[in-house]
């Protein structure tokens, strides 16, 4: 059910996607522009807004969405009549904070036009505004990693490996040839309806071959992502394949950790200088289960922070919504595993050599 807040000059609703009431009253409400932006937000999973009314109008509507395992929020749609008094502004933000803080959210992110129009203070990042609700956690790791989004359904390990390389090394800089060339290197070659994804050992062979001091954590010690083979003949290909990656993997004496890693491991590998890739199930992001890849570049107060390569067009998603995203511990712990019966891979990579203290 909605939440009607009464203030000293007009009414405050607060509504999420269930509240079908006010969302159809919105939009008959609003220009038809704004109109069409509503109904589009209102069919995604995790959104939630504030509508101010004055005599029972709508006077200035704002609607952040986020995705349902993530600890963050960006403000997707702001408008306001001309009505509107500008110093209605932060309240409605600290209407639209409490309800998302509600849904475990951490921080809100926006764009430059919709922190003009609702104000409040926000911090100035790459591309976008964003504000903490409450206070900012403190991480070892500073430099995040560039964003570069894959290009393709079937390049998230190589787009996440790219994001780690320019990480690594500030001068590189990610683009389509060297995330095609990284999946080139670590397919699998085959997908459920066209080309293949890549496994922990081709990407890690793929990092090695740059250089970079690489460790895996692989749980499973079958050949993974079968499932999605439509053919015995392909399953027999995608087995061939790992296998041959993991033999060179074991002659580039790479270390391989027969085993699923734990959440705290991978903070430990973040504090000694490394990032991670990290495979999970796309169903707690995204409501529909697929293997990814992410990349895991800082963490602090409970907190991984990760640049994740897919950017959702049916959620209507930007770059602001998938990079330094931030993620709790136990969510990351959720959806870091893939497979029936499931298994954990990571691929841990850094300048240097292949060893790194423990």
């Amino acid at each position: 059910m909605p939440a009607s807040l009464l203030t000293s000059r007009a009414s405050l609703t607060v509504f999420t996607s269930e509240d079908a009431a006010v969302w159809a009253s919105l939009t008959a409400a609003v220009p038809a522009e704004i109109g069409d932006r509503l109904a589009a937000l209102r069919r995604i999973a995790g959104v939630a807004g504030v509508a101010q009314y004055s005599d029972g109008r709508p006077e200035a509507i704002v609607v952040g969405q986020r995705r349902p395992a993530a600890a963050m929020m960006r403000i997707a749609l702001f408008w306001s009549a001309t009505s509107f008094v500008a110093t209605d502004g932060p309240r409605l933000l600290e209407t639209l904070e409490k309800e998302a803080h509600g849904q475990d959210v951490l921080c809100l992110r926006a764009d430059e036009a919709t922190v003009l129009g609702i104000g409040g203070q926000w911090e100035r990042r790459d591309g976008f505004l964003q504000r903490w609700i409450g206070i900012e956690p403190s991480r070892r790791q500073e430099l995040i990693p560039p964003s570069w989004p894959q290009t393709a359904g079937f390049t998230c390990g190589p787009s996440a490996l790219a994001m780690a390389m320019a990480g690594l090394d500030p001068a590189l800089l990610p683009d389509r040839a060297l995330e095609v060339e990284l999946w080139r290197e670590a397919t699998t070659i085959i997908g459920p309806s066209g080309p293949g994804g890549c496994d922990p050992y081709g990407l890690a062979l793929a990092a090695h071959r740059r250089g970079l001091r690489v460790e895996v954590f692989i749980s499973s010690a079958e050949p993974i992502f079968l499932d999605r083979a439509a053919s015995e003949e392909r399953r027999g290909l995608m087995s061939f394949v790992q296998t041959g990656f993991k033999r060179d993997v074991e002659a580039a004496s790479v270390p391989i950790e027969p085993r699923a890693f734990a959440v705290e491991e991978i903070a430990q590998a973040l504090d000694g200088g490394l990032l991670a890739l990290v495979l999970i199930d796309q169903a707690p992001m995204m409501g529909y289960t697929c293997p990814h890849w992410v990349l895991v570049h800082s963490h602090g107060g409970g907190i991984y922070f990760l640049n994740d390569p897919w950017i959702e067009p049916d959620r209507l998603e930007q770059k602001t919504d998938v990079v330094d995203l931030p993620i709790m511990a136990a969510e990351l712990d959720r959806m870091a595993w893939y497979g029936n019966p499931a298994y954990r891979a990571a691929v841990l990579v850094g300048p240097g050599s292949t060893t790194r203290k423990r």
